[in-house]
């Protein structure tokens, strides 16, 4: 529990909104392993960004920074953008690289901007607000989507 006590503490105290919230039904620490896995009922807050899923595993270095988040089964995520946009997601998988700051979503993945039909569906969205890399991948039964809306050019 030891592992759990300090990833809360350094995400608390490196977090833009200090309070993070964890809820779940059971949590569980590896110190030796550096995982932590959270299951049943899993909600994740920070600020305004939100996540639910049955299950999430965070692995942490030796200095008990975290540097992988995965939730796993029917995962559904509300992010906020700098610039105040609402981004809502779903996906059977969602994996954050927190080391590159890079998001995969895998399975029945989608990704939805509020009060704008701007919509990402793939079997694998990969994205990178850093570096502004973004890859989505279809299957043939099911192949990748955009949809946006073209702004009019002023003339």
């Amino acid at each position: 529990m030891r592992i759990l006590l300090a990833f809360i503490m350094f995400l608390a105290l490196n977090a833009e909104d200090s309070i993070l919230e964890i809820n779940a039904l059971k949590f569980s620490a590896n110190e030796k392993e550096g995982i932590i896995e959270l299951e049943n009922n899993v909600e994740i807050k920070k600020g305004k960004d939100e996540l639910y899923a049955p299950k999430v595993v965070i692995n942490v270095d030796k200095k008990n920074n975290p540097t992988q988040y995965t939730a796993y089964g029917g995962v559904i995520f509300v992010v906020v953008t700098k610039d105040n946009r609402y981004l809502r997601g779903r996906a059977n998988e969602v994996h954050y690289n927190a080391t590159n700051g890079e998001y995969k979503l895998i399975g029945n993945s989608e990704i939805k901007e509020d009060n704008k039909v701007n919509v990402v569906v793939g079997e694998e969205i990969i994205v990178n607000n850093e570096i502004g890399y973004v890859n989505i991948t279809g299957t043939t039964n099911k192949p990748a989507k955009l949809i946006f809306k073209m702004e009019k050019k002023d003339e």
